[in-house]
């Protein structure tokens, strides 16, 4: 009777990582009591705070290219299913003055996972690295001890958008950047808006929008 238990669970293990895959990016919007708003990739608001989520899934994308060897494979199975759940359906696109028969596909989009296993779209494959922070050991081991900074220069893994779901990123793309917009603080408020626009105009040019 071992056997088939043993494989019960096994298949139940499987079931619930594929639904965990699935789950996708949760962004948060927090607003204090001051007013000052907050945007955070699954990382919940703070008690007191006022929070406003998003769900995003997750894209399917070629694995990371080989630093030996940057070509792309050919066809690659994809990382996960895609369900766009909340956005650019309901997005107005600006005009574009491209004929449809000229238009072309949108630039390229890079799929990067971060070394604390954040996922994000860019259009830069080769970002770069950032200086995560290292607990210090003052003498006698004593971690309370001031014992100087250190960190680590670590970069995210990036792999090329699989050309058949590039559409479908551009458009989750667009989404993030127009919720952003929306929810700028008066400080980022112009860049924001201005990285939107930027955005909608390319994807509006591009042969996804026939």
């Amino acid at each position: 009777m071992r056997q088939p238990v043993q494989l019960a669970i096994l298949l139940l293990a499987g079931t619930i990582a594929t639904a965990l895959h699935a789950q996708g990016t949760v962004i948060y919007r927090c607003t204090n009591a001051a007013g000052e708003v907050t945007m955070q990739n699954d990382v919940p608001c703070a008690k007191g705070m006022k929070q406003q989520t998003r769900n995003v899934g997750t894209l399917p994308s070629l694995p990371p290219p080989s630093r030996a060897a940057p070509t792309p494979v050919a066809s690659p199975p994809p990382l996960g299913a895609f369900e766009l759940v909340v956005g650019p359906q309901s997005t107005e696109l600006p005009e574009s003055t491209i004929p449809d028969a000229e238009r072309k596909p949108p630039p390229a989009l890079f799929q990067c996972k971060t070394w604390d296993e954040d996922d994000y779209l860019s259009e830069n494959g080769e970002p770069e690295p950032e200086c995560v922070g290292l607990t210090t050991i003052g003498i006698g081991g004593n971690p309370n001890i001031g014992a100087g900074a250190a960190c680590e220069m670590r970069r995210a893994e990036c792999g090329p958008v699989a050309p058949e779901a590039l559409c479908q990123a551009w458009v989750r793309r667009v989404s993030e950047a127009e919720f952003r917009a929306k929810f700028a603080s008066a400080a980022d408020d112009d860049p924001r808006k201005a990285e939107f626009e930027r955005m909608a105009q390319l994807l509006a040019d591009s042969d996804c929008n026939r």
